[in-house]
C-alpha cells in the first residue's frame, strides 16, 4: 500500500508523494491497522496529528481506545501514553473509557499498559459498571463452547491485574450488583478468592440487594459456605456510606435509606463528592428526578446539589427528567432554586419535553402534566417560548395536536402558539388540530370590556395572537424578549417582517374540516384589516392594466392597420394610445419579470401567466412592427382584444365580491373540460361516421351525364359541404353539438338508412343527452357555488393577499411548492429565488401589507360597535420603544389611509356579537349546571346522614 512518507525539515513536518493524498489523520489510523510502527510514531512525534481525534463511522473512537481495543497494540498504547493521552475521558459514542474497551475485548497486554499509567482510575464506570464488574460479566456472556475454558482463564488473569491496581470489589452498578455479588451467583471460586486476597477494604456482602432481596451472601452461602468466614472476619463494625450505597438506594426505590444516609454525611459535612458523584450513567439528582423520588429531589437540592450537573454518559438536565414525567412537585423545587437553567436540552425546549411526555399511556401517579404544563407558561421566573422548534422544526403545538390533546392544544394557543409554523415536512399545527377545538379558541379571542352592549363604551376586543410568527413579534408575549434592534443588527430588523401571514388561513382553505372556520369574525376581521393594507396596491395594478388595456383597444380600433387618411384628432389619439401602449407594456414586463424571478417554478404553474407571456409577446410585436402584412395585422390584433380582455377579466375577479363569479367561470370551464375530455372520443367517432358516408366521392367526367337544368347553384352547395375532410367533418360536428344541425345541407340520400340511423342517434345522444348533461351540470356547480358565496370570497381575498405575500415578502412555502409535473426537476430548481426581496430594497413594500409588528403592535383591536364600528388600535408599551416605525399605526403609509378612520364591516360586527351572546349562553347554562351540582351533592349527604341516623336508632332499639 502506499502512503505518505514524512522527512523533517527543519523543525517542520513535510508530506511526500502520497498516491491516494490521505491527510495525516487517516494515515495515522491506517498505519495502527496495518501495524505499521514506524509510520505512526512519525506523526506521533512530530505532532502532525491530533491524538484526541475521534474518528467517525465505523469506529467512533480515539487511536488510543481503537489500540487498546485490538490485539497486538501494546506498542502503539505505550506510545500513545507517553504523548499524556486522556486515559480517564469517556467516548460519548460509547459512554466507556480506554479501560473498558481492553476489558471488553480481553486485551490484557493494552489492560498492563493502561495499568502502568499513574493517571489511570481503575473506578471509573461506563454504564453503571466498573471496568471489575465488566470483566466478571464478560465471563457470564461468554459463549458455552470449547472457547469458555480459555476466556474464562483470561479474564480471571483481568480481574487479578484489576484487583492488584486497586480496583474498589464493593462497587455495585445501577442494579446494585457487585463483583462478589456476580462472582457468588456464576461459581467462580477463584475470582471470589481473588476478591479475598487483594481487596484494599472490607468486602460487603450483605448492603447491596438485587430486586429480589437477595444479596451476596445468599449465593456465597450455596455455592462456596467454606468461604463465608472470610469475609466476615474482615467485616468492620464501623458502617461505611458511600456514593454506592447512595446509588443503590434509588436502584432499589429505596427513599427513606437514601434520606436517612445522606443525612448522616450532611452532619459530617462529607456530602460534596456524593453530590457531583455520577455512576457512569446518572448523577445522583438526575437519577432521582427520573423516578420521582420527590424527597430525595428536596434533600439533595437543599444540600447545595447543582441543579444543572449532568454526567458525560447523559446530557439531559434533571429538569428535563421531571417535565418528561410530569412530577410537577419536582418542577416546583427546580424552578425555586435560584440556580436552575430554563435553557433548550437538546434542540428541545422544556415545554416541547413536558408535551411530548404525554404520549406515555402508563401515567405515573405522581404526574400532573397540566400542572406541569401551566407552570412553564405562566410563572414568571421562567421564560420559554412557546414557539421554539427543535430539530425537524416541530413546536410543542405540532406534538400536542399530534397527541390529540385538546386542553394542551388550547392552553398552548391562550399563550401565544402559532398555529402556521411548519416543520421539515411543510406540515403546520393546524393538520392534526380539531376544527372544533381551534373553533373554541377563536370564540375565546372575542372578548368586551364588561359594559353593556348599550353603552357607548361598549367594546369588543379581537385577538390575532395565533397568527403571529416569531419574526413578525415586536417582542414575544411569553418571553419578552425584543426580536428587533434597530441599533445592533439591521438583517434582524429586517427578517422580522419576513413572514407570511396568511400562509395558515391559506392551509385552511384547503382543508375540508377547517374551512368552514374562514367565517368566524375573528378571522374575517384579520382579512379585513389586511385588505385595507393591500388595497392600495390591489387598485394601483387595476388602474395600470386599466389603462393599458384601453390604449391597446383604441390603437388596434383607430390606428394600428388602417391604411386610409384620417383627421388630426384621430392621428393624435393614436399617437397618444400608442405612447400609452408602450409605456403599459414596459411596466407589465416589468411586473412579470420581477415575478418569474422572484421564483420561476411557482410562476410557471399558472396558465394566467402563460396568457400573460402570450400578451407581451403579441402587444409588443404589435406597438414595435407596424409594417406587418394585412393579415397579420388582424390576427394579431383579435389575439391581443381576447387576451387582454381576459386578463381584465380575471384581474378585477379578484376583487372580493365580484370573486364568486370568476370562481363560477373556473369551476364551470375546469369541469366541463374534465367531462367532454373522456366524451370527445365519442364526438370524434360521429365526426368521422359523418365523413365517411356523406363525403362527395370523385365521379368520372365521361360517365357523368350532363345536367341540362343545372344552373350552377348546385355546384355553389357542393362547394359547401363540410364532410369533405376529417378536419371539417369535427367542426361540423362539434358545431352540431350545439343544435346547429341545419340537415338540409346533409345529403342523406347516397345512404338513406344508415345516415339517417346514424344521424338520430348523434341528435339524442350528444345535442339532447350530453348537452344538458353539461347545462345540469354547471347548474349543481353555480348552485354550490352561491349557496356558499360568503366563504368563497373569502377564500379568495385569502389567496390574492398570499400571492401579494408571496411576491412582496418572498416567504410563503405553499406558493413555492412546485406541481406534480415538476417534481421530475432538482430540488434546487424546484426552490430556485434568483432574486430576494431584499435584493430590489421592496421593504417599505413588504411593510406595508403586514399587521405585525408595526400596524397591530398588541396582536389585537378594539372594535366599538355604538360609535360606528370604530377601530381602535391599542399601542405595545413603553410608545416610541422600537424606534419610528409607530408613526404609521393609525395614520397609514399612505395618503388614502391618512384620509380615513378604520372601521369594521357591520356583517363582521354582528357575527362577533352572537359569538359573544352565545358565550353568555354557555355561562348561564355553566353556572346553572353548577349550582345543581351543589345542590346534588348536599341531597346526597343529607341521605348519609339520614342513613346513619336510622342505623343508630336501629341499633339503639336492638339493645
Amino acid at each position: 500500500m502506499t502512503r505518505d512518507t514524512y522527512e523533517m525539515s527543519g523543525n517542520r513536518l513535510s508530506r511526500g508523494s502520497s498516491l491516494f493524498g490521505a491527510d495525516p489523520q487517516v494515515q495515522l489510523r491506517t498505519a495502527l491497522r496495518t501495524n505499521d510502527y514506524p509510520t505512526f510514531k512519525k506523526l506521533v512525534s512530530y505532532g502532525a496529528v491530533d491524538l484526541e481525534y475521534v474518528y467517525q463511522y465505523p469506529d467512533y473512537k480515539t487511536c488510543l481506545e481503537m489500540a487498546v481495543s485490538e490485539p497486538n497494540k501494546q506498542e502503539f498504547v505505550k506510545l500513545l501514553l507517553q504523548h499524556e493521552v486522556q486515559v480517564n475521558k469517556l467516548n460519548e459514542t460509547h459512554a466507556a473509557a480506554p479501560i473498558h474497551f481492553a476489558v471488553d475485548s480481553g486485551n490484557i497486554e493494552a489492560l498492563k499498559a493502561l495499568l502502568e499509567d499513574d493517571r489511570i482510575d481503575v473506578n471509573i464506570k461506563s454504564k453503571g459498571n466498573t471496568a471489575l464488574l465488566l470483566a466478571i460479566k464478560k465471563i457470564e456472556d461468554s459463549d458455552d463452547d470449547g472457547d469458555r475454558e480459555q476466556d474464562l482463564a483470561k479474564y480471571e488473569d483481568i480481574i487479578e491485574l484489576l484487583l492488584k491496581a486497586g480496583c474498589n470489589p464493593n462497587a455495585p452498578d445501577s442494579k446494585g450488583v457487585t463483583p462478589v455479588y456476580s462472582a457468588c451467583k456464576q461459581g467462580l471460586e477463584r475470582v471470589v478468592t481473588f476478591i479475598i486476597d487483594y481487596a484494599t477494604e472490607p468486602v460487603d456482602i450483605d448492603t447491596y440487594k438485587d430486586r429480589r432481596g437477595k444479596t451476596a451472601r445468599h449465593f456465597l452461602k450455596e455455592a462456596f459456605p467454606h468461604l463465608e468466614a472470610k469475609f466476615d472476619s474482615d467485616t468492620q463494625n464501623a458502617e461505611v456510606i458511600d456514593v454506592d450505597k447512595l446509588f443503590s438506594y434509588l436502584s432499589r426505590h429505596d427513599e427513606e435509606s437514601f434520606v436517612r444516609d445522606f443525612g448522616k454525611l450532611v452532619k459530617k459535612n462529607n456530602h460534596k463528592p456524593a453530590l457531583a458523584a455520577n455512576n457512569g450513567m446518572n448523577t445522583m439528582l438526575q437519577l432521582a428526578t427520573e423516578k420521582g423520588f420527590e424527597k430525595v429531589v428536596k434533600t439533595l437540592l437543599s444540600s447545595g446539589a447543582d441543579p444543572n450537573a449532568t454526567c458525560s454518559g447523559n446530557t439531559n438536565r434533571p429538569i428535563a427528567y421531571a417535565c418528561q414525567n410530569g412530577y410537577s412537585k419536582i418542577l416546583k423545587m427546580f424552578i425555586d432554586n435560584d440556580s436552575t437553567l430554563f435553557d433548550c436540552v437538546n434542540s428541545e425546549s422544556l415545554l416541547q419535553i413536558t408535551v411530548k411526555g404525554m404520549r406515555s399511556y402508563a401515567k405515573n401517579p405522581k404526574s400532573n402534566f397540566k400542572e406541569c404544563l401551566e407552570m412553564l407558561v405562566k410563572h414568571p421566573k421562567i421564560n420559554i417560548n412557546v414557539n421554539h422548534s427543535d430539530m425537524k422544526d416541530n413546536t410543542a403545538l405540532h406534538y400536542a395536536a399530534r397527541n390529540g390533546d385538546n386542553d394542551t392544544v388550547l392552553e398552548l394557543l391562550r399563550n401565544g402558539a402559532c398555529i402556521g409554523l411548519r416543520n421539515k415536512f411543510n406540515e403546520p399545527p393546524l393538520a392534526d388540530i380539531n376544527a372544533k377545538t381551534l373553533e373554541t379558541y377563536l370564540d375565546e379571542c372575542i372578548t368586551t370590556n364588561g359594559e353593556r352592549p348599550t353603552d357607548d363604551d361598549y367594546e369588543i376586543h379581537m385577538k390575532y395572537s395565533f397568527l403571529v410568527y416569531p419574526n413578525n413579534s415586536l417582542e414575544n408575549e411569553v418571553c419578552k424578549v425584543p426580536l428587533m434592534d434597530n441599533s445592533n443588527n439591521n438583517v434582524k430588523e429586517y427578517d422580522a417582517i419576513l413572514a407570511p401571514e396568511t400562509d395558515a388561513l391559506l392551509y385552511m382553505t384547503r382543508n375540508e374540516d377547517l374551512r368552514p372556520l374562514l367565517k368566524h369574525p375573528v378571522i374575517t376581521s384579520f382579512l379585513y384589516l389586511k385588505w385595507q393594507r393591500l388595497s392600495c396596491l390591489f387598485y394601483a395594478n387595476i388602474t395600470f392594466y386599466s389603462l393599458l388595456w384601453l390604449s391597446l383597444i383604441l390603437y388596434i380600433i383607430w390606428g394600428y392597420g388602417v391604411e386610409k387618411k384620417q383627421s388630426d384628432a384621430i392621428e393624435v389619439l393614436n399617437v397618444v394610445t400608442h405612447i400609452g401602449a408602450v409605456i403599459g407594456l414596459i411596466l407589465l414586463v416589468v411586473r412579470e419579470l420581477f415575478q418569474l424571478l422572484v421564483s420561476p417554478t411557482r410562476y410557471l404553474q399558472s396558465i394566467e401567466n402563460w396568457m400573460e407571456i402570450a400578451l407581451i409577446v403579441v402587444t409588443a410585436w404589435i406597438v414595435c412592427y407596424d409594417s406587418a402584412q394585412e393579415s397579420t395585422k388582424q390576427q394579431l390584433s383579435a389575439v391581443a382584444i381576447l387576451l387582454s380582455s381576459a386578463e381584465l377579466v380575471l384581474l378585477i375577479g379578484q376583487f372580493p365580491t365580484l370573486s364568486t363569479y370568476i370562481v363560477m367561470l373556473k369551476t364551470v370551464s375546469w369541469n366541463f373540460f374534465k367531462f367532454l375530455l373522456w366524451y370527445f372520443i365519442l364526438i370524434i367517432a360521429f365526426a368521422l361516421s359523418f365523413y365517411t358516408l356523406f363525403r362527395n366521392v370523385v365521379e368520372d367526367s365521361d360517365q357523368t351525364p350532363p345536367n341540362p337544368n343545372n344552373t350552377g347553384k348546385e355546384k355553389e352547395d357542393e362547394e359547401e359541404d363540410f364532410f369533405e375532410d376529417p378536419g371539417r367533418s369535427l367542426f361540423k360536428t362539434i358545431v352540431m353539438l350545439t343544435g346547429e344541425f341545419d340537415a338540409g345541407s346533409i345529403k342523406f340520400s347516397t345512404f338513406p338508412v344508415t345516415s339517417h340511423i346514424i344521424f338520430i342517434v348523434f341528435v339524442f345522444m350528444i345535442p339532447i343527452v350530453l348537452f344538458n348533461l353539461l347545462n345540469g351540470l354547471a347548474v349543481s356547480d353555480t348552485q354550490e357555488i352561491r349557496a356558499d358565496a360568503e366563504l368563497v370570497g373569502h377564500i379568495s381575498r385569502i389567496k390574492l393577499i398570499s400571492y401579494f405575500e408571496s411576491v412582496l415578502i418572498g416567504n410563503a412555502k405553499e406558493y413555492a411548492k412546485p406541481s406534480r409535473c415538476w417534481s421530475w426537476l432538482p430540488q434546487y430548481l424546484q426552490e430556485m429565488h434568483i432574486i430576494t426581496p431584499k435584493m430590489l430594497c421592496i421593504k417599505p413594500f413588504a411593510k406595508r401589507i403586514s399587521l405585525f409588528p408595526h400596524f397591530l403592535p398588541k396582536y389585537r383591536i378594539i372594535v366599538k360597535p355604538n360609535q360606528e364600528n370604530k377601530i381602535d388600535i391599542p399601542h405595545a408599551e413603553p410608545l416610541g420603544k422600537y424606534g419610528d416605525d409607530y408613526e404609521d399605526v393609525e395614520t397609514g403609509g399612505c395618503c388614502f389611509e391618512r384620509c380615513q378612520n378604520y372601521r369594521l364591516d357591520r356583517k363582521i360586527v354582528k357575527n362577533a356579537k352572537v359569538v359573544i351572546s352565545k358565550k353568555t349562553n354557555v355561562t348561564v347554562f355553566d353556572e346553572i349546571k353548577d349550582k345543581l351540582n351543589q345542590y346534588e351533592t348536599k341531597i346526597e349527604s343529607l341521605e348519609t346522614t339520614l342513613k346513619e341516623v336510622l342505623q343508630a336508632i336501629q341499633s339503639s332499639r336492638n339493645y
